[in-house]
């Protein structure tokens, strides 16, 4: 062998190898490697509530009791095998059975509801999108898919400009993401319980839901776009978490001004229920038929969602070795969250809910900075069924005004938002609460002014 070719092949071998190892480098400090993003929120939120090492649950797998190559679970690092289990490292060798093996929201949309999606039906893969340095890593240490860097795949890297019909009529300028018009349906698998976590390692999840697409406001860009949510029950407590969703139910014509706005004439459960009882059940458990329903169509997260938007939580009632679906299994826990929960996103603000059709509470601003943080006496007073109050802010600051009964718990939230330096005048509706004698409360840089006002019916 000449000396040429002994010298090629070495550098040959040597570039291969440290290709191999630059991109196993890479991939133990990625997302699919280090599973750090369930671990790490899990900590953040529901360990709160559960007190329970995540380690301890069967989803400590991330995404079942098994690997990739149908072992079972146990101290396995992940690796090449997760996503390449035949050894062809090429493109052609990839199977997207690997992919919705994890990913079982996706595999949900695509396998088990079947719904249509433009980019499927042309015969697209997962990674016809997702770049590989989403899958193995870019080299930095990331908790989370929604830190800035983690996931960079959005439909502007392939749709770089929109047709000029879109954009010559798009009254939005830019402020939606896609996914808000685009998305089909968003799902969540409702809801995860943790005693069967510990004892099966099965979720034990109710059923799908699915036909609703919640609005939030992304935190990445700031547009609107569609989130779903987790909930956790255990022992009688709830936890529930939001965070952004892109759904991969994407149709081609996208939704009418008339499917998000009431006062363009829409007709949206969400927002209907909302003005006329200040609330919305997202989900209800049926006791008559232990069935569980929940709002279809476009569910705006709104930003007094603590008070406003109820869910019915489920509990297991089973044994580990029961079936899951039969309905005798189940009971409802509550019909709210117990203290617990995470936004992964911004609801949506007073002015976005307004422009949807919300009737919210008016803020009228009056003047310049105030010298002084003043709440000053409603009136009329007593008042039915709505009241003015004037407040004054002596610089910017984050505002909450909100309204409590007598039991001292929270009935509505008037105000919460960031505001500028001055005096306003707020008009509050109350009609939908009882007679009786309330507080309102002012909040803002850990400053708090409290008055007393009654509504009589």
């Amino acid at each position: 062998m000449s000396l040429f070719r002994i010298f090629v092949q070495s550098a040959v071998c040597a570039f291969v190898i440290s290709t191999i190892t630059h991109a196993q480098a890479q991939f133990s400090t990625s997302l699919h490697a280090t599973r750090e993003g369930k671990s790490f929120w899990y900590d953040q939120g529901a360990k709160l509530l559960l007190n329970i090492d995540i380690v301890d649950l069967g989803c400590k797998g991330c995404h079942g009791p098994t690997n990739a190559d149908g072992q079972p679970y146990g101290n396995y690092t992940p690796g090449c095998v997760d996503c390449h289990p035949s050894g062809d490292f090429s493109k052609a060798g990839l199977k997207e059975a690997q992919c919705f093996g994890c990913h079982s929201r996706q595999n949900t949309e695509a396998n088990v509801l079947a719904l249509p999606d433009v980019h499927r039906e042309r015969g697209m893969k997962c990674w016809d999108c997702h770049k590989s340095n989403e899958m193995h890593g870019d080299g930095t240490w990331y908790n989370s898919l929604h830190e800035p860097g983690a996931m960079t795949t959005d439909c502007t890297n392939c749709h770089t400009s929109l047709p000029s019909s879109h954009a010559s009529n798009d009254p939005h300028a830019g402020k939606l993401h896609c996914s808000a018009c685009h998305t089909k349906t968003v799902v969540s698998c409702y809801n995860c319980h943790i005693e069967s976590q510990q004892t099966a390692q099965l979720k034990r999840a109710k059923q799908v839901i699915k036909d609703f697409v919640m609005l939030v406001n992304r935190t990445k860009d700031g547009k609107v776009g569609t989130a779903s949510f987790q909930s956790l029950t255990y022992q009688g407590k709830s936890f529930v978490a939001f965070g952004p969703f892109h759904g991969h139910a994407i149709t081609e014509d996208g939704r009418r001004c008339v499917d998000c706005h009431v006062n363009y004439g829409g007709n949206v459960p969400a927002i209907l229920e909302y003005n006329a009882s200040g609330r919305m059940q997202f989900a209800r458990w049926n006791t008559a038929d232990s069935t569980l329903s929940w709002l279809k169509g476009v569910i705006p997260l709104p930003y007094d969602y603590e008070q406003s938007l109820h869910m019915d939580f489920l509990t297991y009632n089973g044994t580990a070795t029961d079936p899951v679906v039969p309905s005798k299994n189940w009971s409802l826990v509550s019909s709210a969250w117990d203290g617990q929960h995470m936004l992964f996103a911004t609801p949506l603000s007073t002015s976005q809910m307004s422009k949807l059709g919300f009737i919210i509470t008016s803020v009228e601003r009056l003047g310049d900075a105030s010298e002084a943080f003043t709440l000053s006496p409603n009136y009329p007073n007593p008042f039915n069924p709505s009241t003015t109050i004037e407040y004054a802010l002596p610089r910017a600051t984050d505002a909450q005004l909100r309204v409590f009964d007598a039991q001292g718990r929270c009935v509505r939230t008037l105000l919460n938002e960031r505001q500028e330096a001055g005096v306003y005048r707020i008009e509050a509706d109350l009609s939908t609460l009882p007679a009786g004698v309330y507080l309102y409360a002012l909040e803002s840089a850990g400053l708090r002014l409290t008055r007393k006002m009654v509504l009589v019916k």
